[in-house]
């Protein structure tokens, strides 16, 4: 997985791709040394490629899309956002994605809080392999 913003913060990182119980979809995550993105794809028993448009923190009626989650460390203070805007877009290999992996790409803006300030995001998940068919993630959206 690799993330950067318009400030130039770079990471790399391995990434996951787990089902989410319940058939609520799919978490793509990453993370290193505080910095991470966490992308939950809503809407899909099963994972297909395309494109999903990012959701705001707190949409429960929207049946398909993504929620986006980033954090990053500046020196020893942490950051964090939700994107409010942007689209996600998936790649699959062919076949049964859940199987053989997939690929994400995010572009999008949210408000992080600490600095006040609007966020621009483009971070990609590239060659995500699942996770083993008994390990899924507790996905819900809650206020």
């Amino acid at each position: 997985m690799r993330y950067a913003s318009r400030d130039s913060i770079r990471f790399e990182t391995p990434a996951s791709l787990r089902r989410c119980g319940a058939a609520r979809g799919f978490v793509f995550e990453g993370e290193l040394r505080g910095n991470g993105v966490l992308l939950w794809l809503r809407g899909d028993t099963s994972l297909r490629g395309g494109r999903y448009p990012v959701l705001p923190r707190g949409d429960t009626l929207t049946p398909r899309g993504a929620v986006v989650a980033v954090r990053f460390m500046i020196g020893d203070m942490a950051h964090g956002l939700t994107l409010d805007s942007g689209w996600v877009t998936v790649a699959t290999g062919g076949g049964e994605a859940e199987q053989r992996g997939a690929s994400a790409a995010v572009a999008g803006a949210g408000l992080e809080a600490t600095a006040g300030r609007r966020v621009g995001v483009a971070a990609e998940f590239t060659n995500t392999t699942p996770a083993s068919a008994g390990d899924s993630a507790r996905c819900e959206t809650r206020l």
